[in-house]
C-alpha cells in the first residue's frame, strides 16, 4: 500500500474540527476521523458506530456485504484462540504494527516533532532526539 499521512493527538491535544460535521454536532472526546478523497468518516474510541459526515451521506451511503467474520468480544476471541480455536482476530500479526504506530504517536508527541518512520530498520529518520524512545539505554549490568 501506498504511504499515508497521520496525524497523532492526545494528551488533550485535539485536532481541527472537519468542515463536514454538522455545527450541531460535537466530534467526541475521544476517537477517530479519517479524511479520504470521498469523504470523512468519523466515530468514537474504539471504533464506535462509525459514521460518515455529514449525516446526509451517511444516509446514502449502501453498506457492502459483510465478509469479515464476527467476534464474540475481544476476550473471548482471544481465549478461544487459546484453546486451539481459529486465531484471534487481532493476532500479533495484526497487533504488533498497530502497537508499533500507537507507540510512534507517542514518540512524536515526546518530542515534539514529526516522525518519519523505517519500519524494517526501527529507526526514526530525520529525528536523532527520537532514539531515547525508541531503544532507551540500560543501566550498568542490565541489557536485553
Amino acid at each position: 500500500m501506498p504511504p499515508v499521512t497521520l496525524n497523532w493527538y492526545d494528551g488533550g491535544l485535539m485536532p481541527p474540527r472537519p468542515q463536514e460535521l454538522e455545527e450541531d454536532r460535537r466530534m467526541g472526546g475521544e476517537g477517530v476521523y479519517f479524511v479520504g478523497d470521498k469523504g470523512v468518516l468519523l466515530m468514537g474510541g474504539w471504533a464506535e458506530s462509525p459514521r460518515l459526515i455529514p449525516e446526509s451521506k451517511m444516509k446514502a451511503y449502501k453498506r457492502p456485504p459483510k465478509t469479515i467474520p464476527r467476534v464474540k468480544g475481544h476476550h473471548r476471541d482471544w481465549i478461544d484462540a487459546c484453546k486451539g480455536g481459529d486465531a484471534a482476530s487481532s493476532n500479533f500479526d495484526y497487533a504488533g504494527p498497530l502497537t508499533e504506530m500507537v507507540l510512534l504517536g507517542q514518540v512524536a508527541l515526546r518530542t515534539g516533532k514529526k516522525i518519519h518512520w523505517d519500519g524494517p530498520n526501527l529507526k526514526a529518520t530525520k529525528t536523532p532526539e527520537a532514539d531515547r524512545y525508541i531503544k532507551p539505554a540500560f543501566r550498568e549490568g542490565w541489557n536485553l
